[in-house]
């Protein structure tokens, strides 16, 4: 993935952070979403080069996890994302931090007695907290859910699966998903179990996941079971198209997948199809190739395998006048032939040899 421009509107040479972003809106966004602003910040003072792949790499998320933290900060107006005519990122503006009068802390002031009765109070609205945003536990909190039985057992579980004993945030991670995911017992231990079977034992890929399943209606471990086995069978069906045999996917092999899948929208037909173009033309397993073969085919509103015939006959209609051309040109002389061929009369010769 290409290097995305990040600028400001106005450098310090240093990195600094706005009390307004700290007061109104890092107590909103989750850990991800925090990282990747704060390191924006940074690179955008320290002139540092920066894409998805690298910034996924570096905080050990996954490319998705990098996109959604970049379209949380444009929905909140902290940054401003630019895109190219294919809809990939080529920059992101960092706007200027501004109030927002819900969450504004305004410092405390004097209170003044008024000699007329006060109004009654009317108890505010708990603000609701989002879904997709891990909340705060306190300390008591934490103690609280980890008195439960069934909690002991499963952050027991999870940290037998991920090797580790579970720091502060682990548990919270695992809270989040129980308490606001509505994930239950049983489904986060499939969660963690798929996770690192997968060879993936970072809580954030976890929680990455759990958020997917999430937006994706995945509440029981059945369907969790069918949709994964399902993507099991297609990562490696594609794995063997490549001639790519006896291993498991990489991750950007199956980020590519989820694309093609999720994105454009394609079969595995249609999937399997490009994959074997792939290896026709350059013989050897590419996905970027297969990838941009795909990406050809969305562009001109390809849908399932037959709409191909319609688009390699239109080709080949187009191609049809360049091959003529190429045919029609004549051989080039012969370089070593540029003098006039001359002819013997060898009988002749002879005679006159024997006369002398």
């Amino acid at each position: 993935m290409s290097s995305i421009a990040l600028y400001e509107k106005s450098n310090t040479g240093s990195t600094l952070v706005s009390n307004i972003f700290i007061d109104q809106f890092m107590t909103e966004a989750n850990e991800a979403q925090i990282k990747i602003y704060l390191y924006l910040l940074r690179a955008a003072a320290g002139d540092l080069e920066i894409s998805v792949s690298t910034l996924a790499d570096r905080f050990n998320f996954t490319e998705g996890d990098i996109l959604r933290a970049l379209q949380y900060w444009d929905r909140q107006g902290l940054l401003s994302i630019e895109y190219d005519s294919e809809k990939n990122i080529r920059g992101i503006c960092l706007n200027k931090v501004k109030s927002t009068a819900k969450t504004n802390i305004s410092p405390v002031k004097p209170v003044v007695k008024e000699e007329k009765p006060a109004a009654p109070e009317v108890p505010s609205a708990p603000q609701e907290d989002k879904k997709g945003t891990r909340p705060f536990y306190s300390a008591d909190k934490l103690d609280e859910f980890k008195s439960r039985e069934d909690i002991q057992g499963l952050l027991f579980m999870t940290e037998q699966y991920i090797g580790r004993p579970m720091s502060m945030s682990d548990i919270s991670t695992i809270l989040f998903i129980y308490d606001k995911l509505s994930f239950n017992v049983d489904l986060i231990e499939y969660l963690v179990e798929y996770c690192v079977n997968a060879g993936h034992r970072s809580m954030r890929y976890i929680e990455a996941t759990a958020i997917a399943w999430d937006e994706q209606g995945i509440h029981d471990v059945s369907a969790a079971r069918a949709a994964t086995s399902t993507f099991r069978k297609d990562y490696y069906t594609v794995l063997r198209a490549f001639g790519l045999n006896g291993r498991n996917p990489v991750q950007t092999e199956i980020d590519f997948i989820k694309r093609w899948k999720d994105e454009y929208g394609f079969d595995m037909d249609l999937i399997i199809e490009a994959v074997n173009r792939t290896m026709r033309s350059i013989a050897k397993p590419s996905f970027s190739y297969a990838d941009s073969i795909m990406k050809n085919w969305k562009a001109k509103h390809v849908r399932k395998k037959s709409d191909l015939d319609a688009l390699d006959a239109d080709h080949a209609k187009s191609s049809a006048p360049a091959n003529r051309e190429r045919a029609a040109v004549p051989d080039r002389k012969d370089k070593f032939k540029n003098f006039e061929e001359r002819s013997y009369d060898y009988d002749d010769l002879e005679k006159r040899f024997a006369k002398n």
